[in-house]
């Protein structure tokens, strides 16, 4: 259990220990977290497969940039000129200031942007101060299809669209590492939700079954009872073509 304002109070004006030291260490983590909203958060009864920021390529206008101002420092020690000295030295400057705001705002984004797999849905969110999310649940997956440049296979990293079922059509997202496996991942978690779908229904089948067509020797309805109660079951839609003549055929084999 988390320790409370009081034990943070006494934990700070106490004398510092190295299990303190790691216990503020640990909630301030903890809570740095969920302002940022790094983590997705589950449903009950629901399992993380996959969970991953966007691959690092995330950053290549901060590296190009970088780049830019290290030919800068290049091109100062090639001029001679005292006052086209000072002009770079003030271009650099300004240009390392930017770079550092733009990098260190951009890890936030990077690092409050998450894309998770679970076995009921896939999610996604972003946004330090504005928040965005979507949530495609599983069953509503119609296809999943994977981009990648020459480059972006080297790199490892690519863009994966979900075609979805309902309003929301076609979602895309950029920068996820090791695209390929995410669609395979995504459509064998698709088919692990359908067989599941497949065991409710038949159990809850079974189930119907045992209610209106008791088996054994303690059986009190006659045949003509038991298909009539059949029918009403494929009637209700509780049972499928095959499954009725199949039930059907065992009745009057018992005549």
């Amino acid at each position: 259990m988390p320790a409370s304002i009081g034990e943070h109070s006494s934990i700070i004006g106490s004398e510092p220990s190295g299990r303190h030291v790691a216990l503020c260490l640990i909630v301030t983590a903890q809570y740095s977290s969920r302002m940022l909203g790094a983590e997705i958060e589950l449903m009950p009864d629901e399992k993380m497969i996959l969970a991953s920021n966007p691959h690092w390529f995330y950053f290549w206008k901060q590296v190009a940039a970088g780049a830019g101002v290290i030919g800068l420092l290049l091109l100062l020690a090639l001029v001679d000129a005292d006052w086209l000295n000072t002009i770079i030295w003030w271009v650099v400057i300004l240009a390392v200031v930017v770079l550092v705001l733009d990098l260190i705002y951009e890890f936030i984004q990077w690092k409050t942007t998450r894309f998770a797999i679970t076995d009921q849905r896939v999610a996604y969110q972003s946004g330090i101060f504005r928040r965005r999310g979507v949530s495609i649940p599983l069953n509503r997956v119609n296809n999943v299809n994977f981009d990648q440049s020459a480059i972006a296979r080297i790199l490892n990293n690519g863009i994966v669209t979900i075609e979805s079922a309902g309003q929301t059509g076609d979602s895309v997202f950029e920068n996820i590492p090791n695209p390929e496996h995410v669609r395979s991942l995504i459509f064998a978690q698709v088919e692990a939700d359908e067989q599941r779908d497949s065991d409710r229904d038949a159990a809850a089948l079974a189930e119907a079954m045992r209610h209106h067509l008791p088996q054994g020797a303690g059986d009190a309805r006659s045949p003509q009872e038991r298909l009539a109660a059949l029918d009403d079951l494929r009637a209700q839609g509780l049972v499928n073509d095959e499954e009725y003549q199949t039930k059907r055929q065992q009745i009057l084999d018992e005549l």
